[in-house]
C-alpha cells in the first residue's frame, strides 16, 4: 500500500559543503547583524534552556558583519529566542537567530543541493544527489535509485519535485518544500523544509 508520509528535511554536511561555493546560497546562508564592530557572535556547542546557555563551551567566534555563515536547516525554541545550527568556516554549533540576516530570500539553490531526509514510523533515511539517491532502512540493505525528475513544483521556488526510479525496487516521488517550522515530534529540534513521500510501503 502506497502511503504519504509527512518527514523532516535535513541538510547534510555535503550539502553545507555545497552552499559554500555557491554566491548566493538563499534562505540557510547568513550575514551577522545587530552585533557591536568591536563585538563578536559567539558560536555554541549546544543549548538546552535560557539559564545555562552563557555557560555552554563556545566553540568559535564570528567577526560583526560576517557572511559566510551558512545553516543547516535545524533550529531551536529557547525561551523567546530561536537559535540556529551553523558553520562558520569549519566550525559548527549554534548561534542566536536575533543576529542572522538571510543573504537572499529564493531557496532555489538549496533546492538543488544535496539533501538528506529522514523519517520516523518506520525509520528510514533518503540521500539524495544531483543524479543519484539512496534509501536506507533498518529492515533490509540501502537501495540505490536513479533521480528522473527533479524540478521545481509546478514552477515554485520553494517546492522541488523529485521521481526516483529502480531496477531493484518500486519508484518513489516527493514533494519537498519550504515550511515554518517543521518538528519530528521527538524532540525540540525544528527544521524549515519537510518532505512528503509516496511509494514507500507500510510496515
Amino acid at each position: 500500500m502506497l502511503l504519504w508520509r509527512r518527514l523532516l528535511v535535513l541538510f547534510s554536511l555535503a550539502m553545507l559543503m555545497a552552499l559554500a561555493d555557491k554566491a548566493h546560497a538563499g534562505k540557510f546562508e547568513f550575514r551577522v547583524t545587530g552585533v557591536k564592530r568591536s563585538d563578536v557572535l559567539n558560536i555554541r556547542e549546544r543549548v538546552d534552556d535560557q539559564a545555562t546557555i552563557s555557560q555552554k563551551k563556545i566553540l568559535g567566534q564570528i567577526p560583526a558583519n560576517s557572511g559566510g555563515v551558512y545553516g543547516s536547516g535545524a533550529t531551536l525554541r529557547v525561551g523567546s529566542s530561536r537559535w540556529y545550527e551553523i558553520r562558520y568556516k569549519n566550525v559548527r554549533g549554534w548561534v542566536n537567530g536575533r543576529y542572522l540576516q538571510p543573504v537572499s530570500s529564493d531557496l532555489g539553490s538549496e533546492l538543488e543541493s544535496n539533501l538528506f531526509c529522514g523519517g520516523t514510523e518506520p525509520f528510514w533515511a533518503l540521500k539524495v544527489e544531483r543524479n543519484t539517491a539512496e534509501l536506507s532502512r533498518p529492515d533490509g540493505p540501502p537501495v540505490r535509485y536513479t533521480v528522473a525528475i527533479r524540478e521545481p513544483f509546478q514552477g515554485r521556488k520553494d517546492a522541488l519535485a523529485l521521481r526516483l526510479v529502480s531496477d531493484a525496487a518500486p519508484a518513489i516521488s516527493a514533494l519537498v518544500q519550504h515550511k515554518e517550522w517543521c518538528s519530528d515530534g521527538m524532540s525540540d529540534l525544528e527544521y524549515a523544509f519537510e518532505v512528503r513521500v509516496i511509494g514507500l510501503a507500510n510496515g
